[in-house]
């Protein structure tokens, strides 16, 4: 099994977090909370996925439509206001 979010989580903690809080109670809840997120992301789309064996145009405007809402909430924690 590959693991892909644990992945983006030491990715981000490297970029983000600083090493001061590597025993640090904050740092666990920062993990839950990005484990939540990815989590509620995966739900979203399979939910939102329709069904059969061939992608329909709903699906791809509801992975941009993520894509988009992604891209705005980073900006705007690029900006301090998130």
């Amino acid at each position: 099994m590959k693991n892909r979010i644990g992945e983006q989580w030491n990715s981000y903690a490297r970029e983000v977090l600083s090493d001061a809080w590597n025993l640090d109670p904050q740092r666990i809840e920062t993990r839950r909370a990005f484990y939540a997120g990815a989590r509620a992301a995966f739900t979203e789309i399979m939910r939102g996925l329709t069904p059969g064996p061939d992608p329909q145009p709903a699906d791809e405007r509801m992975l941009l439509d993520l894509e988009e809402e992604l891209g705005e909430f980073l900006k705007a924690v690029k900006r301090g206001v998130a």
